[in-house]
């Protein structure tokens, strides 16, 4: 049960949740004035959406690199013999 949930699947999750917050706040929206209840749901779905939406947005930023580490000094040189030499600018 220790299994852990790939990005993927918890990007699904996290668009799941704000639709479902969204379709709430839209639905509870006209009914406002009528129910205490009603007013309280559309506001924990405000907050729920805002939330869901936070975290959404954190789930597609990259994984950052521990202190210290750098890329491989190989991979620089590979990467700069594979650019173009630069052109020099023609007199005018």
């Amino acid at each position: 049960m220790s299994e852990k949930i790939d990005r993927a699947t918890k990007r699904e999750f996290a668009k799941i949740g704000m639709t479902a917050a969204l379709g709430i706040a839209v639905l509870t929206a006209p009914l406002l004035k009528r129910n205490r209840r009603l007013k309280n749901l559309h506001t924990g779905a405000g907050v729920a959406l805002v939330a869901l939406g936070l975290w959404h947005h954190f789930l597609y930023q990259p994984k950052k690199r521990k202190a210290g580490t750098a890329f491989p000094a190989a991979a620089d040189e590979s990467a700069r013999e594979a650019l173009p030499a630069p052109a020099a600018d023609p007199a005018p």
